[in-house]
């Protein structure tokens, strides 16, 4: 019997650890911090382990209507010049790395509402809905490619999707945050839609707890990629997924099922 428990990227960890569930969706920053016990976790998450990573690649998007004067991150958020950003509700993991992202320019919520910026919390589609209604001037989102939000969120009014600069990228590395590209061509409708974007990525990870028998996380790995082309057809962000991607990403151990089963295929040592 499988029994699915409603949670997230930032509470998943949590009821892994404990064993609420035996399976879970994770997110490697989320999973390096819940391991270590850092923001927004109280407690080592001793127990975490992975089956598998780099799966279903997800990207930041921080879009801006193609009309604001604001040209780069750096102009927004280190010359606080102040807008309406649409961002995801407190607790989540995009919501996290939103508040690491304005660490990064020595900055938070506090300091630029100072400054006149105002935030709207909301679903993905809300941040659309409310983008297109001009209540917002910018969103802050995490999805894979191409995101339907974001797709939603162009028809109607023009935008644009702000490369991460390289500072940034590199304070985001020190959490397990990837850098990568969003493809010229990804949204055929944006401004910029014949530019590369350089933004922040991550992939997702299947997440477990050390204490379920080898044996079975063995068994889990061999037919998840046994059949890989049935797998990838779950999603279409699984479509480049790969066996050697599975042991990388994870922000965690793996567990050791998975270990055996990847050593036996010699994708890890």
């Amino acid at each position: 019997t499988v029994k699915v428990i409603p949670g997230g990227g930032t509470v998943n960890p949590s009821l892994v650890n404990k064993g609420d569930c035996e399976l879970g969706w994770g997110l490697p920053f989320m999973n390096a911090a819940a391991w270590n016990g850092e923001d927004p976790y109280t407690s080592k998450h001793s127990n975490l382990r992975a089956i598998a990573g780099g799966m279903s690649m997800n990207y930041f998007h921080f879009y801006v209507g193609a009309e604001i004067p604001q040209k780069t991150m750096d102009e927004v958020f280190k010359q606080k010049k102040a807008i309406r950003i649409g961002i995801s509700p407190a607790g989540t993991s995009e919501e996290w790395v939103f508040r690491k992202v304005l660490a990064h320019y020595k900055t938070d919520y506090k300091d630029l509402e100072a400054s006149g910026f105002k935030f709207f919390r909301g679903s993905y589609a809300e941040q659309a809905s409310q983008f297109k209604d001009r209540n917002v001037d910018a969103v802050f989102t995490f999805l894979a490619l191409p995101a339907a939000a974001v797709t939603e969120a162009s028809i109607g009014r023009s935008l644009r999707i702000m490369s991460f600069p390289t500072d940034l990228l590199e304070s985001l590395s020190k959490y397990g945050i990837g850098a990568g590209k969003i493809p010229a061509g990804t949204y055929f409708k944006i401004a910029n839609a014949n530019e590369d974007v350089t933004t922040a990525m991550a992939g997702s990870v299947i997440i477990t707890n050390k204490n379920l028998p080898d044996d079975v996380v063995y068994r889990i790995a061999k037919v998840i990629h046994e059949d890989l082309d049935q797998f990838r057809k779950i999603h279409g962000s699984l479509t480049p997924y790969e066996l050697k991607n599975a042991v990388t990403g994870t922000g965690i151990p793996l567990h050791r099922g998975a270990e055996k089963y990847y050593k036996e295929k010699g994708v890890l040592k």
